[in-house]
C-alpha cells in the first residue's frame, strides 16, 4: 500500500530531485573537467613535439615539397601576378612522383588517424623517446606500398595429383640459405643468391635435400652453427640435421603424437625444444650424447607452438589448443609466469617480437600482440581469414605477417591492426584432401592456402608458401 500524498511528502520529492539534478550536473562536471585537463596535457605535448620537429627541419635544412596546380586549375590573380615577378622551378616527373607518392602516404596515416593516435598518445613521456618511437612507427606503417617479385620456385613435382602442402620455411643464421619443409616428406635447402640470380629459370634446385620418414610440420637452424638444422614430422620424431652432407646427425623418438613444433634457443645453440599433439614441451641437448630428452614440461592441451625468450634460454612460451598462450620460467615450470588468454580457438603460431612482446596467431583469425610483462593483449590484427589451416607467422622489425586461407598472405604494421598489405597467389586449384588437419584436428578443406611465410632477417625480403607448394620470394617496397 502506498503512503499518502501529502504536502510533506511533495516537498520532500522536490527535494530529492534537486538534489539528484544537481549531484548529476557536479558529477557530469568534474568527468567533463578531468578530460579537459587531459586534453590540455595532450595539447601541451602536441605542441611541444610540434615546435621540436619543425626545429630540427629548419636545422636539417629540409625543404618541403613543391606545391603544383592540376592543368584544370587556373591560378588566382594574385598568384599570376606573383609568377610574372619570380618564374617558378620547372617542375620535373620526379617532382610529381615525389607529390603523389606523398599523398598517398598522408592518406594512409589520415584512414588509420584513431588508431595512430592513440598509439602517439600512449608513447614515452620522454619527449625525445617519443618522437623517435612514434616516428619509426609511422615510418614502417607509411614508406612500404607493394611487393616486387623477386623469384619463384616449387617444393613439390607439381603434378594434379599430388600435396605438397609448405608447412616451415626457415633462413640459416646468415641469411645465405633457406630450407623448405612440408608434407612430401623432404627438406630442400636453396642458395637464396643463386634463387635470385637465376630468377628466369623455370626450375630452381636445391643445394641438398633430405629425405624423412614422415611429413614434416616444422624446420629450424641452429642460430650459431651455420650447417645444423631440426626438423619435427607427423610421427613424433624429432631430428638433428647435418645439411652439408645431407645426414641426420640424431632422431629422438619420444614423443607419442605427431610434432607441431622445434625451435632453437637465439641464447643456447646446445639446446632446442619441441612441442606436440601429446601435451608436452620437451627440451633436447644432443651434445650431452643421450637418446632422450633433458626435461619434460606437461601441458594441458595440444601444442601448437614453441618459442623460447629472445635474450634467456631459461624461459619459454608455448601456444595450444587450449586457445592460451603459455609463458614459463624453466627454473620454476609447475606454474607458468603467465596465461595470455584472449583468443577464441587454438593458437596455432606464436612470436617473439622484442624481449617483452609477443605475436600470437589463431584459428580464429587474429593475431594478437601481447606485453609479457603487463600480461595484457596490446593489439588485435584482423583481415586475413584463419579458421583451420596452419597458415604461417612471421615477424620482422616493426612488421607481421601471416597466411591467409584465400591463397594470399597479408603483412601488418605493428601499430596499427589493419592490415598494410596483400598478397594473392595468381595460381589456384583445388588440392587433395590432406590428413594433417590443423590447430584444431580437422580436415583441410579443398581450397588452395597460404602454408608458410618467413621474413630474411633485417630485411625486406619474405618468402611466402601455398598449399600447391609455389614459393614467391618478394620484397617489400
Amino acid at each position: 500500500m502506498s503512503p499518502p500524498h501529502t504536502p510533506f511528502h511533495a516537498q520532500r520529492e522536490k527535494v530529492y530531485e534537486s538534489i539528484e539534478l544537481l549531484d548529476f550536473l557536479q558529477r557530469a562536471r568534474q568527468c567533463k573537467q578531468q578530460e579537459l585537463e587531459t586534453i590540455q596535457k595532450q595539447l601541451a605535448v602536441l605542441e611541444e613535439d610540434c615546435t621540436r620537429v619543425k626545429a630540427k627541419r629548419a636545422a636539417g635544412g629540409e625543404q618541403t615539397l613543391p606545391s603544383f596546380h592540376s592543368p584544370s586549375q587556373e591560378p588566382s590573380s594574385s598568384e599570376a601576378s606573383s609568377s610574372q615577378q619570380v618564374a617558378p622551378d620547372p617542375v620535373t616527373p620526379a617532382d610529381l612522383a615525389a607529390a603523389e607518392g606523398l599523398d598517398k602516404r598522408k592518406l594512409r596515416v589520415h584512414s588509420n588517424f584513431d588508431e595512430l593516435l592513440q598509439n602517439y598518445l600512449e608513447a614515452s613521456f620522454n619527449p625525445a623517446e617519443r618522437l623517435e618511437e612514434f616516428s619509426d612507427s609511422l615510418r614502417s606503417f607509411t614508406r612500404l606500398s607493394s611487393f616486387r617479385e623477386l623469384s619463384a620456385l616449387t617444393y613439390g613435382d607439381q603434378s594434379p595429383s599430388s600435396c605438397s602442402i609448405v608447412s616451415s620455411i626457415e633462413f640459416d643464421k646468415d641469411g645465405e640459405f633457406f630450407a623448405i619443409a612440408g608434407v612430401t616428406r623432404k627438406i630442400k635447402v636453396f642458395n637464396y643468391h643463386s634463387v635470385l640470380r637465376n630468377v628466369g629459370f623455370p626450375n630452381h634446385f636445391p643445394v641438398q635435400e633430405m629425405t624423412c620418414n614422415a611429413k614434416l610440420s616444422s624446420v629450424c637452424y641452429n642460430p650459431y652453427h651455420k650447417s645444423t638444422l631440426a626438423s619435427s614430422d607427423y610421427e613424433g620424431c624429432v631430428s638433428v640435421w647435418d645439411t652439408n652432407t645431407g645426414h641426420s646427425t640424431v632422431s629422438y623418438q619420444e614423443h607419442s603424437k605427431r610434432v607441431w613444433s622445434v625451435v632453437y634457443s637465439p641464447t643456447d645453440p646446445t639446446i632446442f625444444a619441441s612441442g606436440s599433439e601429446d601435451c608436452t614441451v620437451r627440451l633436447w641437448c644432443p651434445s650431452r650424447q643421450q637418446q632422450h630428452s633433458i626435461f619434460t614440461l606437461p601441458a594441458h592441451a595440444n601444442v601448437c607452438s614453441v618459442k623460447f625468450h629472445p635474450t634467456d634460454y631459461m624461459y619459454l612460451a608455448y601456444g595450444s589448443a587450449d586457445h592460451c598462450i603459455h609463458y614459463v620460467d624453466l627454473r620454476k615450470p609447475d606454474e607458468p609466469l603467465r596465461v595470455l588468454r584472449g583468443h577464441r580457438k587454438a593458437v596455432s603460431y606464436i612470436q617473439f617480437i622484442s624481449p617483452t612482446e609477443l605475436v600470437s596467431a589463431s584459428t580464429d583469425s587474429e593475431l594478437k600482440l601481447w606485453n609479457t610483462e603487463l600480461n595484457s593483449c596490446v593489439r588485435t590484427y584482423r583481415g586475413h581469414t584463419n579458421d583451420k589451416n596452419f597458415v604461417g607467422l612471421t615477424v620482422n622489425a616493426n612488421y607481421i605477417a601471416c597466411g591467409s586461407e584465400n591463397n594470399a598472405f597479408y603483412v601488418y604494421s605493428k601499430a596499427v591492426s589493419k592490415p598494410m598489405l596483400e598478397y594473392k597467389f595468381n595460381i589456384s586449384r583445388n588440392i587433395l584432401p590432406d590428413s594433417s588437419g590443423g590447430p584444431e584436428g580437422q580436415q583441410a578443406e579443398l581450397v588452395d592456402f597460404v602454408s608458410s611465410v618467413c621474413f630474411k632477417k633485417n630485411t625486406n625480403i619474405v618468402l611466402a608458401a601455398n598449399s600447391q607448394g609455389h614459393i614467391k620470394v618478394l620484397e617489400l617496397i
